[in-house]
């Protein structure tokens, strides 16, 4: 149903637009689950450049949670990207989550609402340093910049540990309020998923291992 593949190019310190990092990813939304399966399966074929990374990581993942909306499927009119959600896994399972933003592009459009925003990204990922449950945190942008919703991605042991970063007091909690006070992005959507199988590693190790201590 989509595919696309995004750079995370605020790590590496380069224009957006450029498409350049040291991080990537390649996200597919797919009807079923044998879709996602074979998705996985041919990731090399699809994008034959990532066989050159010095670490890659692939996942297929089920949706659980998810709110708000994101222009993935529908760029002229956003919406929710997934219909049917999974039941809740266990409080203890660790998980991954998506979030987007986006923004009307056109002549309307306000850049001071979206450098503010981003301003907030950057702070929220230098305050996520050794925060106790988190394994990683990414933020891409696709081809277009702002064509497509650009997205983060972390990687999290419990369910515990991500609301004690997004709800407690904190950079986090500051920048959600101001958001929302403030109205920096025409939408926003957030998702979380459960890691139905997994390949490689990330960060030397597989962040989404039942057995793995932080």
């Amino acid at each position: 149903m989509f595919c696309a593949v995004a750079a995370d190019t605020r790590a590496a310190g380069t224009d957006p637009a450029s498409q350049r990092a040291f991080i990537y990813l390649m996200l597919g939304l797919h009807e079923n689950e044998s879709s996602a399966d074979r998705f996985l399966e041919d990731q090399l074929v699809r994008v034959p450049w990532m066989s050159e990374a010095s670490e890659l990581y692939g996942a297929v993942l089920q949706p659980y949670r998810h709110k708000g909306e994101a222009n993935y499927l529908n760029r002229t009119q956003p919406g929710q990207l997934f219909g049917r959600l999974a039941a809740c896994p266990s409080p203890d399972a660790p998980f991954v989550s998506m979030t987007t933003s986006g923004w009307t592009v056109g002549d309307q459009l306000d850049m001071n609402r979206v450098r503010e925003f981003s301003t907030g990204v950057l702070a929220i990922r230098a305050s996520m340093t050794a925060v106790p449950g988190l394994h990683s945190q990414q933020s891409f942008f696709f081809p277009g910049v702002l064509a497509l919703d650009p997205l983060t991605v972390t990687f999290w042991r419990n369910d515990a540990a991500i609301r004690a970063f997004s709800y407690g007091p904190g950079v986090h909690r500051h920048h959600l309020d101001r958001h929302r006070a403030e109205n920096l992005a025409d939408r926003t959507s957030f998702t979380r998923f459960q890691v139905l199988r997994s390949v490689g590693t990330w960060y030397g190790i597989n962040p989404n291992s039942s057995d793995r201590r932080d």
